[in-house]
């Protein structure tokens, strides 16, 4: 505190303000207590990594963020949407009845129409264990009861690991 008040009033004043005493503590990094005997090389690929997904975030655009986003609720969501499934009873349910008892087990608020636009991504990424079917006026889901859950969660898991690297 007090060297920043000296500096402030020595550049009021007009001067250059002084350097900094202990140039040899500058010149050696600081690294955290907890990074102790860590290698250099590990960290530096760590923060070259994490620069590399900084620079990916800071270069998409909105819609592939918001799709990212949206990807990431999935697993959650097909476990839902399973549970809904076993608990119903049915080998095919309507939209809206599953967007409402989806949205009502979700653990964040989401309206039925955002949750309706999550489903649709999840039968686009996991077409064949959830399929929409266009009856008359109302959209049919219909589950794959064979297919293994984890199955599903570790396809979507992937996809969404691909897509961020993008």
């Amino acid at each position: 505190m007090e060297k920043a008040l000296v500096s402030l009033a020595q550049r009021t004043e007009g001067k250059e303000p002084a350097p900094p005493q202990n140039s040899a503590a500058a010149h050696v990094p600081a690294a955290p207590t907890a990074l102790k005997g860590v290698s250099q090389s590990l960290l530096d690929r760590i923060r070259a990594k994490e620069a590399q997904k900084l620079q990916a975030a800071m270069t998409r655009n909105p819609k592939q963020e918001d799709r990212l986003l949206m990807m990431s609720r999935l697993p959650e969501l097909a476990r839902i949407l399973r549970n809904v499934f076993v608990a119903e009873k049915k080998p095919a349910l309507i939209m809206e009845v599953a967007c409402n008892k989806a949205v009502a087990s979700y653990r964040s608020a989401l309206s039925t129409g955002e949750m309706e636009k999550h489903i649709r991504l999840l039968a686009e990424l996991a077409a064949d264990w959830l399929a929409i079917h266009p009856i008359r006026k109302d959209f049919y889901l219909k589950l794959n009861k064979n297919m293994e859950l984890n199955v599903v969660l570790e396809r979507l898991s992937s996809r969404l690991r691909e897509e961020e690297r993008i």
